[in-house]
C-alpha cells in the first residue's frame, strides 16, 4: 500500500494534466468509502466561494462528473471532457475550480490517500484504464472489476481472455515494470520478452486475428522471438521500429538516454523509421551488430560485442566506455534511487567495468577510485560532489 496526494492528482485533472494511471487513481479513491462525499463538498465549497448569491443544484451535474470519470472502465481512458449539455449546471464550477480549488485542496486535511496502486509494482493497465498488480515471485489470475477481463501469469506465461471479445475490436494493455526490477513474460505467441527496470510495454491482448504481431516499447527489453513466418513480429518505439520473423535481439528506447538502438544477438532483423513501416526500406542487421537510431543521418550500424548490452538479463550491469552521465542514469532505474552530480566535469568521463549484484555502495566505491569524488547517501538520494581536497 502507498500513499498518493490525492491533492495533486485532483488539481492535475482539474488543468487537464492527468496522466491515465492519475485518472485511475481518481476515480479509485473517489469510490471508497466518503470519498464522494468529501470531493463533493470541496466542488460545492468552490462554488459557493465564487457564487454565494446562487443556489447549489448541481447534484445531477456532479453525478455525470462522476460518470465520466467511471466511462474509463468500458471505453479507452481518454480525456474526460464532456460536452455542453451534461455540464449545463455545472460549466461554470469547472471554470473557477483551477484557483479557488487549489486554496481548498491545501487547506483541507486530507493528508495523503491511500489507494491500492503501489508505484514500487509491476502493473499491467488494461485498455480501459484498470490497473491490475502482478507479482513475478508467484502464479496468478486475476480479474477485473467488471469480471470480464481475466489476465493470467502462469509460469511466466502471460495470458489473457475476454468475455466480450470488445464486439471484435482490437484492445491494448500496457504492462509496466518500475526501477529496481526486471520482469521476463512469455506473451501468447511464444515469444518470450525480458523488461528491464523502468520500461513499458504495449501490446495487444491476442495475436489472433492479426496480420502481424506487434509491440510498442519504453524503455528497454530483450525478446525471443517464436518463428511465424505469416506474421512478423514488429518492435516498435518513438522513434524507429525492428522488424523480425523469429531472433533474438536487444532493443533500448529510454527516453533519457538519446537514440534508440538495436542489438542482434542471433537471426536477422530490420529497422526503420517510425513514420515509415514499409519493408522494403529496412536498413538489415546481421548478429554482433548494433543499429544505432542518428538524427538526419537514418542509422549508424556497427560491429559490437553484444556481451555487455544484453548482461543486465543475467543480473549484471556492465559498462563500455559509457559516460558517468549515462551510468548515473543506469544506475538509478537499476537500483531505484535518485542521484544528483553536482561535479559537472564528472559527468563527461568515460568508465568501463561489470558489477555482479553489487550494491551501489560498491559500484560507486568502484568508481571512484579512478576518479575522485565524494559522495553521500541520505535515504534514497545520492548527492556525488568534487573533491576539493585533492
Amino acid at each position: 500500500m502507498t500513499k498518493i496526494d490525492i491533492r495533486r492528482i485532483i488539481s492535475r485533472y482539474i488543468n487537464q494534466e492527468a496522466s491515465q494511471e492519475e485518472l485511475t487513481i481518481l476515480f479509485e479513491w473517489i469510490q471508497k468509502g466518503n470519498n464522494k462525499e468529501v470531493f463533493k463538498k470541496l466542488v460545492q465549497a468552490d462554488f459557493l466561494v465564487k457564487y454565494e448569491d446562487k443556489p447549489w443544484a448541481t447534484e445531477a451535474a456532479f453525478e455525470n462528473f462522476l460518470d465520466t470519470i467511471k466511462e474509463k472502465e468500458n471505453k479507452k481512458t481518454r480525456s474526460l471532457l464532456v460536452g455542453e449539455h451534461i455540464w449545463k449546471y455545472a460549466a461554470v464550477i469547472m471554470i473557477v475550480l483551477g484557483s479557488s480549488l487549489y486554496f481548498l485542496l491545501n487547506q483541507n486535511p486530507l493528508g495523503d490517500i491511500p489507494v491500492s496502486l503501489d508505484p514500487n509494482q509491476i502493473t499491467i493497465q488494461l485498455d480501459n484504464g484498470e490497473i491490475l498488480t502482478i507479482d513475478p515471485e508467484s502464479d496468478a489470475t486475476v480479474k477485473s472489476k467488471k469480471g470480464n477481463t481475466v489476465v493470467s501469469f502462469i509460469n511466466g506465461v502471460l495470458s489473457q481472455k475476454d468475455e466480450d471479445e470488445n464486439n471484435g475490436e482490437l484492445t491494448n494493455n500496457t504492462i509496466r515494470v518500475p526501477f529496481g526490477k526486471n520482469l521476463s513474460v512469455t506473451l501468447q505467441d511464444g515469444s518470450v520478452v525480458m523488461l528491464n527496470s523502468g520500461s513499458s510495454m504495449t501490446y495487444p491482448s491476442s495475436f489472433a486475428e492479426l496480420d502481424k504481431r506487434e509491440v510498442t516499447l519504453k524503455g528497454e527489453a530483450f525478446f525471443e522471438i517464436a518463428k511465424n513466418p505469416e506474421k512478423p513480429f514488429i518492435v516498435k518505439t518513438e522513434t524507429m521500429y525492428t522488424q523480425v520473423f523469429g531472433t533474438v535481439f536487444n532493443v533500448s528506447a529510454y527516453e533519457e538516454d538519446g537514440p534508440s538502438e538495436v542489438v542482434l544477438v542471433e537471426g536477422s532483423v530490420g529497422v526503420g523509421e517510425f513514420n515509415d513501416l514499409i519493408s522494403n526500406s529496412l536498413q538489415m542487421i546481421k548478429p554482433s551488430q548494433k543499429a544505432t537510431r542518428s538524427e538526419g543521418e537514418g542509422f549508424i550500424v556497427e560491429d559490437v560485442d553484444v556481451s555487455s548490452y544484453i548482461s543486465w538479463t543475467k543480473g549484471i550491469l556492465a559498462f563500455e566506455n559509457e559516460s558517468m552521465v549515462q551510468i548515473i542514469n543506469r544506475l538509478q532505474r537499476q537500483y531505484d534511487i535518485k542521484i544528483i552530480n553536482q561535479y559537472k566535469e564528472l559527468g563527461e568521463r568515460r568508465f568501463t567495468g561489470m558489477f555482479d549484484e553489487e550494491s551501489i555502495d560498491n559500484v560507486l566505491r568502484t568508481i571512484q577510485a579512478h576518479t575522485h569524488f565524494t559522495y553521500e547517501i541520505e535515504e534514497n538520494t545520492i548527492t556525488i560532489k568534487e573533491n576539493k581536497k585533492e
